[in-house]
Protein backbone atom coordinates (compact mmCIF):
# COMPACT_ATOMS: atom_id res chain seq x y z
CA UNK A 1 0.00 0.00 0.00
CA UNK A 2 1.33 3.44 -0.96
CA UNK A 3 1.98 5.79 1.91
CA UNK A 4 1.35 9.56 1.44
CA UNK A 5 3.00 12.42 3.31
CA UNK A 6 1.44 13.22 6.63
CA UNK A 7 0.57 16.82 7.44
CA UNK A 8 3.47 17.03 9.91
CA UNK A 9 5.95 15.78 7.33
CA UNK A 10 4.67 18.28 4.77
CA UNK A 11 4.99 21.15 7.24
CA UNK A 12 8.53 20.07 8.09
CA UNK A 13 9.49 20.09 4.40
CA UNK A 14 7.94 23.55 3.94
CA UNK A 15 9.80 24.81 7.03
CA UNK A 16 13.11 23.48 5.68
CA UNK A 17 12.51 25.17 2.32
CA UNK A 18 11.68 28.45 4.08
CA UNK A 19 14.86 28.25 6.18
CA UNK A 20 17.00 27.56 3.09
CA UNK A 21 15.36 30.47 1.27
CA UNK A 22 16.01 32.79 4.22
CA UNK A 23 19.67 31.76 4.12
CA UNK A 24 20.11 32.00 0.35
CA UNK A 25 18.18 35.18 -0.51
CA UNK A 26 20.62 37.50 1.37
CA UNK A 27 23.48 35.71 -0.38
CA UNK A 28 21.85 36.36 -3.74
CA UNK A 29 21.28 40.01 -2.79
CA UNK A 30 24.92 40.37 -1.75
CA UNK A 31 26.07 38.78 -5.01
CA UNK A 32 23.88 41.18 -6.99
CA UNK A 33 25.22 44.18 -5.05
CA UNK A 34 28.79 42.98 -5.59
CA UNK A 35 28.14 42.64 -9.32
CA UNK A 36 26.81 46.19 -9.52
CA UNK A 37 29.81 47.46 -7.58
CA UNK A 38 32.16 45.68 -9.98
CA UNK A 39 30.26 47.06 -12.99
CA UNK A 40 30.45 50.60 -11.60
CA UNK A 41 34.20 50.26 -11.10
CA UNK A 42 34.59 48.86 -14.63
CA UNK A 43 32.61 51.78 -16.08
CA UNK A 44 34.72 54.23 -14.10
CA UNK A 45 37.90 52.63 -15.44
CA UNK A 46 36.66 52.85 -19.04
CA UNK A 47 35.80 56.53 -18.61
CA UNK A 48 39.28 57.17 -17.24
CA UNK A 49 40.81 55.47 -20.29
CA UNK A 50 38.51 57.52 -22.55
CA UNK A 51 39.76 60.74 -20.94
CA UNK A 52 43.38 59.65 -21.39
CA UNK A 53 42.75 58.89 -25.10
CA UNK A 54 41.10 62.29 -25.49
CA UNK A 55 44.11 63.92 -23.82
CA UNK A 56 46.45 62.21 -26.27
CA UNK A 57 44.61 63.93 -29.11
CA UNK A 58 44.71 67.40 -27.53
CA UNK A 59 48.34 67.61 -26.41
CA UNK A 60 47.71 66.41 -22.87
CA UNK A 61 45.22 69.11 -21.95
CA UNK A 62 42.36 68.00 -19.73
CA UNK A 63 38.85 68.90 -20.78
CA UNK A 64 36.48 71.11 -18.79
CA UNK A 65 33.13 70.70 -17.16
CA UNK A 66 30.59 72.69 -19.15
CA UNK A 67 28.05 73.23 -16.38
CA UNK A 68 25.76 70.56 -17.81
CA UNK A 69 24.93 67.10 -16.48
CA UNK A 70 24.02 65.49 -19.76
CA UNK A 71 24.69 65.37 -23.48
CA UNK A 72 22.56 65.02 -26.60
CA UNK A 73 23.75 62.02 -28.64
CA UNK A 74 23.54 62.86 -32.32
CA UNK A 75 21.44 65.98 -31.86
CA UNK A 76 22.20 69.39 -33.31
CA UNK A 77 21.47 71.30 -30.10
CA UNK A 78 24.11 69.63 -27.96
CA UNK A 79 25.68 71.62 -25.12
CA UNK A 80 28.94 73.44 -25.65
CA UNK A 81 31.39 70.66 -24.89
CA UNK A 82 32.39 69.35 -21.53
CA UNK A 83 34.21 66.16 -20.63
CA UNK A 84 31.24 63.76 -20.90
CA UNK A 85 30.31 65.05 -24.33
CA UNK A 86 33.86 65.26 -25.64
CA UNK A 87 34.98 61.78 -24.64
CA UNK A 88 31.82 60.06 -25.89
CA UNK A 89 33.46 59.19 -29.28
CA UNK A 90 36.04 57.17 -27.35
CA UNK A 91 33.43 55.34 -25.26
CA UNK A 92 30.72 54.46 -27.83
CA UNK A 93 28.36 52.91 -25.24
CA UNK A 94 26.23 55.42 -23.32
CA UNK A 95 25.69 52.88 -20.55
CA UNK A 96 29.32 53.29 -19.50
CA UNK A 97 28.47 56.77 -18.23
CA UNK A 98 26.14 55.35 -15.57
CA UNK A 99 26.52 53.65 -12.21
CA UNK A 100 24.16 50.60 -12.04
CA UNK A 101 22.83 51.66 -8.62
CA UNK A 102 22.12 55.19 -9.74
CA UNK A 103 18.50 56.34 -9.64
CA UNK A 104 17.84 59.15 -12.13
CA UNK A 105 16.33 62.08 -10.33
CA UNK A 106 16.55 65.25 -12.45
CA UNK A 107 16.40 67.12 -9.15
CA UNK A 108 16.84 70.64 -10.45
CA UNK A 109 16.51 70.45 -14.21
CA UNK A 110 15.10 73.59 -15.78
CA UNK A 111 11.80 73.35 -17.64
CA UNK A 112 13.42 74.15 -20.99
CA UNK A 113 15.69 71.07 -20.88
CA UNK A 114 15.00 68.51 -23.59
CA UNK A 115 14.93 65.60 -21.13
CA UNK A 116 13.54 63.11 -23.63
CA UNK A 117 16.70 63.03 -25.75
CA UNK A 118 19.41 63.30 -23.10
CA UNK A 119 21.77 60.77 -21.58
CA UNK A 120 22.25 61.07 -17.87
CA UNK A 121 25.76 60.75 -16.44
CA UNK A 122 26.45 59.26 -13.01
CA UNK A 123 30.12 60.21 -12.92
CA UNK A 124 31.48 63.68 -12.19
CA UNK A 125 34.87 65.26 -12.70
CA UNK A 126 37.08 66.66 -9.98
CA UNK A 127 36.44 70.35 -10.50
CA UNK A 128 37.44 71.38 -6.98
CA UNK A 129 38.00 75.13 -6.81
CA UNK A 130 39.13 77.64 -4.23
CA UNK A 131 39.40 81.42 -3.92
CA UNK A 132 42.87 82.94 -3.93
CA UNK A 133 43.23 86.27 -2.14
CA UNK A 134 46.45 86.93 -4.02
CA UNK A 135 44.69 87.00 -7.39
CA UNK A 136 41.13 87.80 -6.43
CA UNK A 137 39.97 84.88 -8.56
CA UNK A 138 38.66 81.36 -8.15
CA UNK A 139 41.18 78.76 -9.32
CA UNK A 140 40.50 75.12 -10.11
CA UNK A 141 42.64 73.07 -7.75
CA UNK A 142 41.08 69.89 -9.11
CA UNK A 143 41.57 68.76 -12.70
CA UNK A 144 38.54 69.34 -14.95
CA UNK A 145 36.70 72.42 -13.77
CA UNK A 146 34.41 75.05 -15.21
CA UNK A 147 35.14 76.75 -18.52
CA UNK A 148 34.91 80.23 -17.06
CA UNK A 149 38.36 81.70 -17.65
CA UNK A 150 39.66 83.43 -20.76
CA UNK A 151 42.61 81.02 -21.02
CA UNK A 152 43.85 77.90 -19.31
CA UNK A 153 46.47 79.97 -17.51
CA UNK A 154 43.91 82.49 -16.27
CA UNK A 155 43.00 86.08 -17.02
CA UNK A 156 39.99 87.76 -18.54
CA UNK A 157 37.30 85.94 -16.60
CA UNK A 158 36.05 85.70 -13.05
CA UNK A 159 38.11 82.53 -12.71
CA UNK A 160 41.88 82.26 -12.93
CA UNK A 161 42.99 78.72 -13.73
CA UNK A 162 39.96 76.83 -15.00
CA UNK A 163 41.58 73.57 -16.14
CA UNK A 164 44.92 71.77 -16.18
CA UNK A 165 47.28 69.82 -18.39
CA UNK A 166 48.68 66.41 -17.51
CA UNK A 167 52.00 68.07 -16.66
CA UNK A 168 50.32 70.15 -13.94
CA UNK A 169 49.42 67.10 -11.84
CA UNK A 170 52.27 66.48 -9.43
CA UNK A 171 50.79 63.33 -7.87
CA UNK A 172 48.64 61.64 -10.57
CA UNK A 173 48.49 58.27 -8.78
CA UNK A 174 46.67 59.78 -5.79
CA UNK A 175 44.80 62.70 -7.33
CA UNK A 176 41.12 62.12 -8.11
CA UNK A 177 39.94 62.55 -11.68
CA UNK A 178 36.37 61.18 -11.52
CA UNK A 179 33.89 60.28 -8.77
CA UNK A 180 30.14 59.65 -8.62
CA UNK A 181 27.52 62.05 -7.32
CA UNK A 182 24.81 60.99 -4.94
CA UNK A 183 21.49 60.46 -6.69
CA UNK A 184 22.90 60.87 -10.17
CA UNK A 185 24.43 63.68 -12.15
CA UNK A 186 21.07 65.18 -12.98
CA UNK A 187 21.60 68.80 -12.04
CA UNK A 188 21.55 72.00 -14.03
CA UNK A 189 24.53 74.21 -13.39
CA UNK A 190 27.65 72.63 -11.96
CA UNK A 191 26.31 69.28 -13.00
CA UNK A 192 29.18 67.26 -14.42
CA UNK A 193 31.71 68.04 -11.68
CA UNK A 194 32.15 68.33 -7.93
CA UNK A 195 33.40 71.86 -7.37
CA UNK A 196 33.81 71.94 -3.59
CA UNK A 197 31.25 74.74 -3.33
CA UNK A 198 27.48 74.61 -2.96
CA UNK A 199 26.41 77.91 -4.49
CA UNK A 200 26.65 77.25 -8.23
CA UNK A 201 23.38 77.77 -10.14
CA UNK A 202 21.16 76.68 -7.27
CA UNK A 203 22.23 73.04 -7.34
CA UNK A 204 23.73 73.14 -3.87
CA UNK A 205 25.30 69.70 -4.35
CA UNK A 206 28.98 70.26 -4.88
CA UNK A 207 30.71 69.84 -1.52
CA UNK A 208 33.75 67.61 -1.11
CA UNK A 209 33.89 64.88 1.52
CA UNK A 210 35.14 66.16 4.86
CA UNK A 211 36.26 63.84 7.65
CA UNK A 212 35.87 66.58 10.25
CA UNK A 213 32.23 67.48 9.44
CA UNK A 214 29.52 66.68 11.97
CA UNK A 215 28.94 62.91 12.04
CA UNK A 216 25.60 61.56 10.78
CA UNK A 217 24.32 65.04 9.92
CA UNK A 218 22.33 65.03 6.65
CA UNK A 219 23.52 67.01 3.64
CA UNK A 220 20.50 68.75 2.13
CA UNK A 221 20.64 70.91 -0.98
CA UNK A 222 18.11 73.42 -2.35
CA UNK A 223 16.18 72.57 -5.48
CA UNK A 224 16.88 74.96 -8.33
CA UNK A 225 13.27 75.01 -9.53
CA UNK A 226 10.20 75.21 -7.33
CA UNK A 227 12.02 75.57 -4.02
CA UNK A 228 12.33 72.92 -1.34
CA UNK A 229 15.27 70.66 -0.56
CA UNK A 230 16.50 67.22 -1.51
CA UNK A 231 18.68 64.81 0.44
CA UNK A 232 22.14 64.60 -1.11
CA UNK A 233 23.68 62.34 1.54
CA UNK A 234 22.56 60.99 4.88
CA UNK A 235 25.99 61.84 6.30
CA UNK A 236 27.55 65.14 5.21
CA UNK A 237 31.04 63.73 5.82
CA UNK A 238 30.69 62.04 2.43
CA UNK A 239 29.99 65.35 0.69
CA UNK A 240 28.21 64.92 -2.63
CA UNK A 241 29.87 61.59 -3.43
CA UNK A 242 27.63 58.56 -3.96
CA UNK A 243 28.01 56.03 -1.13
CA UNK A 244 25.20 53.62 -1.99
CA UNK A 245 27.51 50.70 -2.73
CA UNK A 246 28.11 47.97 -0.16
CA UNK A 247 30.44 48.93 2.65
CA UNK A 248 29.90 52.67 2.14
CA UNK A 249 32.39 52.76 -0.74
CA UNK A 250 32.36 54.57 -4.05
CA UNK A 251 34.32 54.14 -7.31
CA UNK A 252 37.04 56.70 -8.01
CA UNK A 253 39.27 57.22 -11.04
CA UNK A 254 42.71 58.74 -10.58
CA UNK A 255 44.75 60.93 -12.89
CA UNK A 256 47.09 58.08 -13.83
CA UNK A 257 44.09 56.11 -15.14
CA UNK A 258 43.62 53.51 -12.41
CA UNK A 259 40.30 53.07 -10.62
CA UNK A 260 39.43 51.73 -7.17
CA UNK A 261 36.63 51.74 -4.62
CA UNK A 262 37.18 53.88 -1.53
CA UNK A 263 35.36 55.37 1.40
CA UNK A 264 34.77 59.01 0.34
CA UNK A 265 35.89 60.34 3.74
CA UNK A 266 39.37 58.92 3.15
CA UNK A 267 39.77 61.26 0.15
CA UNK A 268 39.80 64.33 2.42
CA UNK A 269 40.05 63.28 6.07
CA UNK A 270 41.04 66.66 7.54
CA UNK A 271 40.99 69.65 5.16
CA UNK A 272 42.56 72.06 7.65
CA UNK A 273 45.26 70.00 9.35
CA UNK A 274 46.01 67.47 6.60
CA UNK A 275 45.87 69.36 3.28
CA UNK A 276 48.47 66.95 1.88
CA UNK A 277 45.86 64.16 2.18
CA UNK A 278 43.21 66.02 0.17
CA UNK A 279 43.13 63.79 -2.93
CA UNK A 280 41.01 66.39 -4.75
CA UNK A 281 43.79 69.00 -4.79
CA UNK A 282 45.95 68.40 -7.86
CA UNK A 283 48.26 71.30 -6.96
CA UNK A 284 49.63 69.80 -3.73
CA UNK A 285 53.28 68.78 -3.89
Amino acid sequence: MKRAFTLIELLVVIAIIAILAAILFPVFAQAKAAAKKTQALSNAKQLGLGIMMYNNDVDGMYDVGCCNAWFYPGATNQPGGGWAWDISPYIKNAGVFTDPIDKPGQQSWQTWFNKATTVEVSFVSNGYQNYRNSTGKWDVLGIMGMNQGATASGGGGWMGVDRHSENDIARPADTILLATRQGGDNLFGCGDMIAGVNWWDYTGAGLLPNGTAALNTPYNAPLGVGGGNWLVNKDQRNGAVNVNHAGGSSPFVFADGHAKSMNPVSTDPDPVNQPQNNLWDSTRS
